[in-house]
């Protein structure tokens, strides 16, 4: 169970990516509770109870970048790294020697670092009173996490996405350790997105688009898909995108308006441009499954 959060939103105080992946992640510990915590950092034995997140509290000469906490009885901060030797400068150095003095077990009281790196900086070797993990472990972590709770499920996904995007960009970091860094090292030519058709797919065969919330990130792909009653039929090639628009009568058609959303409120989207390139026959069914051997759809 989840205690309130902060009443100043997390993302508020956060302006700079680093300190923006360390946000989202704080959402995902604050909605999945004591049980995805403990997944997480496998490595704290931790009491269980209820559960705060909070952003870049200050702390004597420190300031992490998150902290969970569990009504005064354990802490664990934060600090988030997006970059490779992130120690190199004064400044990181600086801020470890005084993260380093939070970092007390004994008193319930530990400290993370989240870096991109592949094996442990020799720095945080050296420093053993720090807990060291990578974002390619937290993603797999969270990957593998079950859990019955539908807002967990999507903030994890969309979490691992974002952490992909603004961690590792198109710099290939990821390409020894699984799938998402070899769909990233693809060509743009040779991606297709895949999204949910159950809306989706209908739109685009009548009326030749796709929309969907202004914001949602998408690896730069030139063709999309749609997943609907567990298989795929049909390929679209983006012939454009516009990342924030009105849905139109000269967008769209008035036809689309009248049939489909007659009482649209003007609110932008992100906006596909699309012409259909194939109807697969027989369709692509879905046959892929979970470490557990269950079902799950292919979407994204």
């Amino acid at each position: 169970m989840v205690k309130k959060i902060s009443e100043q939103s997390i993302f508020s105080e956060y302006k700079k990516s680093e300190d923006k992946v360390t946000a989202a992640l704080l959402q995902v510990l604050h909605y999945g509770g004591h049980n995805i915590v403990c997944s997480l950092f496998e490595d704290i034995d931790l009491p269980s109870n209820e559960i705060n997140v909070s952003p870049q509290v200050v702390e004597d000469e420190s300031r992490p970048d998150g902290v969970v906490s569990c009504d005064c009885k354990y802490k664990i901060f934060i600090e988030s790294k997006i970059f490779l030797d992130a120690f190199n400068s004064v400044h990181g150095k600086k801020q470890l020697e005084a993260n380093k003095k939070l970092s007390s077990p004994n008193d319930a009281q530990w400290f993370v670092y989240i870096t991109p790196d592949e094996r442990k900086p020799q720095e945080l070797e050296a420093a053993s009173e720090i807990i060291w993990i990578n974002w390619q472990k937290i993603v797999e972590k969270l990957r593998g996490y079950e859990t019955s709770d539908n807002l967990v499920k999507f903030l994890i996904d969309q979490f691992c996405i974002y952490v992909d995007h603004i961690v590792f960009g198109n710099k290939g970091r990821l390409s020894n350790h699984g799938a998402l860094s070899s769909i990233e090292m693809l060509d743009k030519d040779q991606r297709v997105i895949i999204v949910g058709g159950a809306w989706g797919e209908d739109v685009a065969l009548k009326y030749h688009f796709y929309a969907c919330q202004e914001g949602r990130y998408f690896l730069p792909a030139k063709y999309i898909a749609f997943y609907h009653k567990n298989r795929i039929q049909n390929i679209f090639e983006i012939e454009d995108i516009i990342e924030s628009t009105c849905l139109t009568e000269n967008l769209v058609g008035q036809k689309y308006l009248e049939e489909k959303e007659p009482n649209y409120n003007h609110k932008p989207r992100k906006f596909f441009k699309l012409k259909h390139l194939h109807t697969f026959n027989p369709e692509i069914k879905n046959d892929t499954v979970d470490k557990n051997g269950k079902p799950c759809a292919f979407v994204m």
